[in-house]
């Protein structure tokens, strides 16, 4: 795979497979258009201006997330997380929600069109995981599209009711999904 545990927040990958990560972050930072927050997506019972007040509310918060597909639209719920939060993926890891932030609003503006179906979702009391096959056309010449089933599970403190953790999980080779940028796409998005 080319990933080996280093530490719990840190992962050691490959030269060209870690030289690719933060081409895409950096290509995301100066060409990105930041996609603004919608507060106007909420429940009349959540308040999205402040952190969370129990477990439950962290939990419904994150089903917020998912069901907007913050991952693909880069409209996240900033307040359920840590400021020190560990954000790990197949190729990097690192710690600090505005980094986190920044990377989901920047891939968001880089994306024409997407489709999220869930496959699993599961949850205990201060942990959630889910299951997503993504589907996501980047904005390329070529238009690219990246498909494959994705996971992340959320550790949440329970004396904070903040996430602590944010891993995520793919069920395809790293370097391999880094490959689908520069192939015709084999799968379409439907409409």
């Amino acid at each position: 795979m080319g990933l080996l545990a280093k530490s719990n927040d840190e992962k050691e990958m490959d030269p060209l497979t870690k030289a690719s990560w933060y081409g895409v972050e950096l290509f995301g930072k100066l060409f990105g258009d930041k996609v603004k927050q919608n507060d106007a997506i909420s429940e009349e019972t959540i308040n999205l201006n402040a952190p969370p007040q129990s477990i439950q509310e962290t939990l419904e918060r994150i089903q917020l997330d998912i069901d907007r597909s913050y991952f693909l639209s880069g409209n996240v719920d900033t307040l359920i997380y840590d400021e020190d939060c560990v954000f790990a993926d197949p190729f990097v890891s690192f710690r600090g929600r505005d980094r986190f932030v920044d990377n989901l609003q920047n891939l968001g503006s880089f994306i024409t069109k997407y489709s999220a179906k869930m496959l699993d979702y599961t949850q205990d009391e201060n942990t959630v995981k889910t299951r997503v096959m993504v589907k996501l056309e980047l904005n390329l010449p070529w238009k690219p599209v990246l498909a494959w089933p994705w996971g992340v599970t959320y550790d949440i403190d329970p004396e904070t009711f903040l996430v602590t953790k944010h891993e995520e999980a793919w069920d395809i080779e790293p370097l391999e999904g880094v490959k689908q940028i520069f192939r015709k796409p084999t799968t379409q998005i439907k409409e």
